[in-house]
């Protein structure tokens, strides 16, 4: 053996009282304990998780099929000429079907099939009850077609057969909107425009209840009839409620002028011309009004930029 360097330290051999092996000895020991309570407490966390799924199935399957979900009322709201017996014919079907698995948005178009019905939802209303909401169309005028009456909403859109039900409706008739040369033809997109635009300015101007006709024919020249006013109101193309309200403005003082007045022609601004009745009619003669409200008479009715009459 060589011989140790000077000043060089022995060190004692290890032993088994060495106090660093007792501390990792003693340490492995309490590792090896702490993963029993880790392991209580997934089996504790698996038990409760598995749980909770067998409750959830179950109630889903309790939802999706069992007769406590089942559909057994219809409730309409919103509806006024759509009855609820035409409501549930329109969804003839929905009843006993479940509440949760069934998709709406068929039915709703069942119920956007009629055409009375301008929007529906329909809302689930546990635990058996769907709610039906509808937005009805409005009729605002009888368009003739033929011999055959219809009703027609702000929009041209045809809603129902006219006929005694709705006798109490007191509505204008539309001329020109279903007919061609007299004869019934379905409407354009320029004669629905223009019958829609008439009536939105004439609901407006609060004067659709005081209209008994309005004719379409000519695209450029809306004709109107008043109730218990005899002559024709030629409003043009535009400003259908502002010229009819023009007309009563000036109605006093065309009568003192003109006893029968066949048409007034109101498309022309700042210029009104009317035709009598009958030929050879005398005009009164009336005080001077201001230049901006003059009445221009004319016994042939004038041309527009159109050539129309």
């Amino acid at each position: 053996m060589p011989p140790r360097p000077a000043g060089a330290r022995r060190v004692p051999p290890a032993t088994t009282r060495d106090p660093r092996l007792l501390r990792a000895r003693a340490g492995g020991l309490r590792a090896s304990r702490s993963w029993r309570p880790r392991l209580r407490s997934t089996l504790r966390l698996a038990a409760i998780s598995l749980a909770l799924l067998g409750s959830g199935w179950y109630v889903q399957d309790v939802m999706t099929t069992g007769a406590a979900f089942a559909v057994v009322e219809l409730k309409a709201i919103g509806n006024s000429r759509l009855s609820e017996g035409e409501i549930e014919a329109l969804l003839d079907g929905l009843k006993g079907r479940n509440i949760v698995t069934t998709p709406l948005e068929p039915w709703r178009d069942r119920l956007l099939s009629s055409p009375w019905v301008r929007e529906a939802t329909l809302r689930r209303a546990l635990p058996g009850t769907i709610e039906v909401r509808i937005a009805e169309r409005v009729p605002m005028a009888v368009a003739r077609s033929g011999d055959t009456l219809l009703l027609i909403d702000e929009l041209g859109t045809v809603v129902d057969e006219f006929g005694p039900r709705y006798r109490s409706l007191d509505l204008p008739i539309v001329e020109g909107l279903m007919e061609r040369d007299g004869k019934p033809a379905p409407p354009d997109d320029a004669h629905v425009a223009l019958v829609a635009e008439a009536l939105a300015s004439l609901r407006a101007a609060n004067l659709l209840g005081r209209i008994s006709q309005i004719d379409v024919r000519h695209l450029r020249n809306v004709t109107v009839l008043l109730m218990d006013d005899p002559a024709v109101l030629q409003l043009g193309h535009a400003d259908f409620g502002e010229r009819v309200l023009a007309y009563l403005d000036m109605k006093e003082r065309l009568v003192r002028m003109v006893d029968q007045v066949e048409s007034v022609d109101l498309r022309f601004e700042n210029r009104v011309y009317v035709r009598p009745r009958k030929a050879g009619v005398t005009f009164a003669s009336m005080p001077q009004v201001p230049s901006e409200e003059t009445v221009e008479e004319a016994l042939a009715e004038p041309e527009d930029v159109d050539g129309q009459q």
